[in-house]
């Protein structure tokens, strides 16, 4: 089974506004009504988050209006077919993304993230258990001082209370 090629660019740049739109509605709602969304754009959590949507969004843009141009110099070009199959990895990162954003409350960042960063890396074809686990645990501890150490960002602890006293 196969999909245009201009279909899947079109799903996933509507993904990714989807992506943009959901960032902006919690910093509004949930980050907001926590208090962590308040005051200008360095003193509040929110600040990152949003910087990262607007690039995203830009280059969204971009890659929209590419689509556009692409399709006005070769209109009666269909472009060629993508097996679905091939979409399924991406998929499957969504949708693990999805399950660590859900899980992250209730497992605490410091579970949570290794897990999800081993997962996504098992995916992507690593296979040595210690290419895996490294990298994500230190990737996850590098980032994890820089939200709690530098930026001062209190990170969800999950059931266990976890945090690292920097």
């Amino acid at each position: 089974m196969t999909i245009n090629r201009a279909l899947a660019e079109w799903l996933v740049a509507i993904l990714f506004v989807a992506v943009v739109g959901l960032v902006f509605q919690q910093a509004a709602t949930d980050m907001a009504a926590q208090g962590i969304a308040s005051g200008g754009p360095y003193d509040n959590a929110a600040a990152y988050p949003k910087t990262i949507a607007i690039v995203l969004g830009i280059l969204t843009f971009a890659q929209v209006v590419i689509q556009m141009i692409r399709s006005r110099v070769a209109p009666h070009d269909n472009g060629s077919s993508v097996p679905v199959r091939q979409l399924v990895r991406p998929a499957a990162m969504v949708v693990i993304f999805a399950v660590y954003l859900g899980c992250l409350d209730i497992l605490g960042y410091h579970i949570a993230t290794p897990i999800m960063l081993a997962t996504l890396m098992g995916l992507c074809g690593i296979r040595k258990p210690l290419a895996i686990v490294l990298p994500a645990i230190l990737v996850s501890l590098g980032f994890a001082y820089v939200f709690e150490a530098w930026l001062k960002i209190v990170l969800p602890g999950g059931f266990l209370h976890l945090n690292i006293a920097w």
